[in-house]
C-alpha cells in the first residue's frame, strides 16, 4: 500500500508536465506572434512593417520631380507667346504728311520696343482718337484691305511701321460733333492692352463717320 501511494504523485507530475509541454507547443494567442516580430532584424514583421514607409516617400518623391518640368514647361509656353505687349512698347505718329486723296494725308504710325527682350508683331494694330482724358472719340480706323501681312521682329529699340491715313475732320463740318483730339490710342495686333501716341487734332464725335484707314505693321 505504502508503494501504490508513493507513485501517484510522480505520475501525476508527470501527466500535468506533459500537458504543459503540449499546450505550449500549441499556443496561438497574441504572445506566439508578437515575440517573434520584435526578436530583432531578422524577424518577419519588422521589416514588412517599415516597408511602406520609404516607398510612399519615393513615389512622392517622383511625383513632386515629374510636376516642377511640367509647372515649367507650361510657364516657359506662356511667356514664350512672342508678341510685343503695350508695356513693352512706344507710339509715335510722324507729324509730317504725305501724299493723300482730297481732304487727307498720309501719315506714319512707329512702334518701337522699349524692353529688353525681342517681341513680334504681325498684322493690324488697332488704332482710334482719343481726348485728353484717353476717352475714345468717334468711330475707330477702318483697315486698309489692299495691306499685306507680316510678321516683324522687333530687338530691343527696334521699330514697325504702318500707313496711317487721316481725313480732315472739318470736311464733315458741325455736324460730325467736331471734337478736340489730344492722341490716337492703339492696340498692338491681337492684344487688348493699349497706349497712346501723342498728336493734337480734330475728330468727330459722330461714330458713323470713320476719320482713320490703318495698314498693317511692317519693317521699316
Amino acid at each position: 500500500m505504502m508503494n501504490r501511494f508513493r507513485l501517484r504523485p510522480a505520475a501525476a507530475a508527470l501527466f500535468v508536465g506533459s500537458a504543459l509541454l503540449l499546450a505550449g507547443c500549441g499556443q496561438s494567442g497574441p504572445g506566439a506572434g508578437t515575440a517573434p516580430a520584435s526578436a530583432g532584424p531578422l524577424g518577419g514583421a519588422s521589416p514588412s512593417s517599415s516597408a511602406p514607409a520609404p516607398e510612399t516617400a519615393i513615389a512622392t518623391g517622383t511625383e513632386s520631380a515629374a510636376a516642377s518640368p511640367e509647372a515649367t514647361n507650361s510657364a516657359d509656353v506662356g511667356a514664350a507667346d512672342g508678341s510685343c505687349s503695350a508695356g513693352q512698347l512706344a507710339a509715335a505718329i510722324e507729324t509730317e504728311p504725305g501724299g493723300g486723296a482730297a481732304g487727307s494725308v498720309y501719315r506714319t504710325l512707329m512702334l518701337t520696343n522699349t524692353g529688353d527682350k525681342s517681341c513680334t508683331l504681325a498684322g493690324y494694330p488697332g488704332v482710334s482718337y482719343v481726348d485728353a482724358k484717353g476717352k475714345q472719340v468717334g468711330a475707330p480706323a477702318d483697315r486698309d484691305p489692299d495691306a499685306q501681312k507680316a510678321t516683324v521682329t522687333l530687338k530691343s529699340g527696334g521699330t514697325a511701321v504702318a500707313q496711317l491715313r487721316q481725313t480732315n475732320a472739318q470736311n464733315y463740318g458741325e455736324e460730325c460733333g467736331l471734337t478736340d483730339v489730344a492722341g490716337v490710342k492703339v492696340y498692338p495686333p491681337n492684344r487688348k492692352d493699349s497706349l497712346i501716341a501723342e498728336q493734337e487734332t480734330v475728330g468727330c464725335s459722330d461714330d458713323s463717320v470713320v476719320l482713320m484707314t490703318v495698314g498693317t505693321l511692317q519693317a521699316p
